[in-house]
């Protein structure tokens, strides 16, 4: 009954699909959030941020009986292209499923959250929130589109927006960040469009992502497509040696930049990893899951290293970002294995438990990470300073922040009755039954652990330094992120709220029979 209550519901909706009103209501409305000038500009994107949240909802309860088949398909021809004797089609093409319908939610949840925590942007307020809501426009298109131009058209459309956050509105030195981010993040973009081009020609002759995932692909096409991929998503997640952008960005970005590149724009990567590569061309990303899973191995260490050696909060949360990243494209390179042919069983139900984790580690640092930047961003205005060895006592002078960074950090790290111990385990415990080596990505947890702790005993538990004034933060300064810690609770005790979306299609993408 209830089903049918929210389905009459989105009957009555505009085009009578909720697909293109949550794309397209924030591009129009940061037209108008420029026009209504600063005051006018936040309250509108925070409505309409909040709206785009009910609606991320409203779309989960719709498909959650059969999250593992596409739900409200919709499609605008732009164009029809003559190639000689080939004829493509350009156009928008959405489409959501259960892996689909968890990134539109940490989308629209994240944006909120960030919305919420831009009560320090001073300068052209009005500018600002016509950039924060294209962007957001950008990533749900990113997570809805079922054709390779229209992802590609979303995809880019996210750099525009960021760029001009990062460059604008963040801390001196910003211009080089936003500069080296947008030149990063671009060159894989192209090297993904040329890959869109030869699988246009060399494959089925279109650009459906149902109709190249149905048709039959050469192998060595398949591979040269999953490399093209790992270039562009790698970036985006990033992945060593790929990654250099990324902190370079976080600490310029201001701190709604910083909650929206960790909580969300590193996502598009994983997500691209699972969409465009196991998903779509599963037999070529499968003959890369051996050097994958060593990557990820290695940068999940190697990031837990760096950010160990850190003194900006900032930075350190950047190079755990990177480090919690890598778990997703372990869990997708186990995928791989599965696809290849030859696993067993167990080995199959292993396989999917690891790329469910994937999912689930997106979903879950999203929420984590956006409160760990926002406390960082807090540290600035309270301290004075993000710079450790200047910070002391905080416990003493900030409890109401130090408690919120203290449940951060548990969550960061994985502790249990928090969604990232989930999303480590459910990885973990997928991995080692396919490769045993991949047990070693564990080290990083323990580095991770020890530099989160050292890290809150130097600014928390320590003496205050009577020298330095510390201000506690104000109550409108934490509810954004006291908000996003509810999810991260909800969720660590009860995951199945996104693994009941996620595992019908990761099933059948691994061809498990459930």
């Amino acid at each position: 009954m209830q089903l049918g209550i929210i389905q009459d519901l989105i009957a009555l909706l505009p085009m009578e699909n909720i697909l293109p009103l949550m794309l397209f209501a924030p591009l129009v409305a940061a037209f108008i959030a420029y026009i209504l000038g600063a005051r006018g500009a936040r309250a509108l994107t925070l409505v309409v941020t909040f709206v785009e949240l009910l609606l991320s909802l409203v779309l989960i309860i719709a498909i959650l009986p059969n999250p593992g088949v596409m739900w409200y398909e919709w499609y605008f021809t732009l164009s029809t292209v003559q190639f000689g004797s080939w004829s493509a089609i350009l156009q928008i093409y959405l489409g959501v499923d259960g892996i689909s319908v968890a990134m539109v939610f940490l989308s629209n949840l994240v944006v909120f959250i960030a919305a919420l925590s831009s009560n320090h942007i001073d300068k052209s307020k009005n500018l600002y929130y016509m950039f924060f809501l294209m962007l957001q426009t950008g990533l749900l298109g990113v997570f809805m589109s079922l054709d390779l131009i229209s992802f590609f058209i979303f995809w880019e459309l996210v750099l525009i927006p960021m760029f001009f956050i990062i460059g604008r509105w963040g801390e001196e030195g910003c211009e080089h960040a936003a500069v080296k981010f947008f030149i990063y993040t671009h060159l894989g973009s192209a090297v993904m469009l040329v890959s869109f081009m030869a699988l246009f020609f060399l494959g089925p002759g279109t650009f459906n992502m149902l109709s190249i995932k149905a048709a039959p692909i050469a192998i060595n096409i398949q591979i040269g497509f999953a490399l093209a991929v790992f270039l562009g998503a790698g970036v985006k997640l990033p992945v060593f040696p790929l990654h250099n952008w990324l902190p370079w960005a976080h600490v310029k970005a201001p701190t709604p930049g910083s909650v929206i590149l960790a909580g969300i724009l590193l996502k598009m990567g994983g997500y691209g990893f699972i969409r465009l590569g196991l998903w779509m061309v599963p037999q070529g990303f499968a003959r890369l899951s051996i050097p994958f899973a060593i990557l990820a191995i290695f940068t999940c260490i190697y990031a837990a290293f760096v950010a160990m050696g850190q003194t900006d909060v900032k930075s350190m949360v950047a190079y755990t970002s990177i480090n919690h990243m890598a778990w997703v494209l372990l869990g997708v390179a186990i995928g791989g294995f599965a696809i290849g042919g030859g696993a067993t069983e167990g080995q199959l139900f292993s396989a999917s438990l690891a790329v469910q984790g994937a999912v689930f580690m997106m979903v879950s640092h999203g929420m984590i990470s956006s409160v760990m930047f926002i406390l960082a961003g807090q540290l600035k205005y309270s301290a004075g300073s993000r710079e450790i060895p200047a910070i002391r006592g905080l416990m003493t002078k900030a409890p109401r922040m130090s408690a919120v960074f203290i449940l951060a950090v548990f969550a960061a790290f994985g502790l249990p009755g928090m969604s990232g111990f989930i999303a480590e385990v459910l990885v973990l415990f997928g991995s080692v039954n396919i490769y045993i080596w991949s047990g070693f990505i564990a080290f990083g947890i323990f580095v991770t652990v020890g530099y989160l702790l050292w890290t809150l005993n130097r600014i928390v538990f320590s003496d205050p330094d009577p020298e330095k004034e510390v201000t506690e933060a104000p109550w409108s300064d934490l509810i954004a992120p006291i908000l996003m810690m509810i999810p991260v609770i909800i969720l660590g005790l009860w995951p199945d709220l996104v693994l009941n979306l996620v595992m019908p299609i990761v099933n059948d993408m691994l061809g498990v029979i459930p």
